[in-house]
């Protein structure tokens, strides 16, 4: 019996992961991340979101650039 537990449990658990790795985790990082940003840029004012998201991506591009 404890068998046929595991085989079920297995047979459910893998395309959940395929699921969630393949399809679902791609489409939650489409919507989250922009919302992220406009949520912080309104909490922020766009002033400062625009000028501190320069920054990063300046530091971001220099990382780059030391690393090669």
């Amino acid at each position: 019996m404890q068998y046929l537990s595991l085989f079920i449990g297995y047979i459910l658990f893998i395309p959940f992961i395929f699921f969630y790795s393949y399809i679902l985790g791609p489409a939650l990082k489409m919507v989250l991340i922009p919302g992220g940003l406009a949520v912080l840029c309104l909490i922020m004012g766009p002033k400062a979101f625009f000028s501190h998201f320069k920054r990063a991506k300046a530091l971001s591009i220099e990382e780059l650039v030391v690393s090669k």
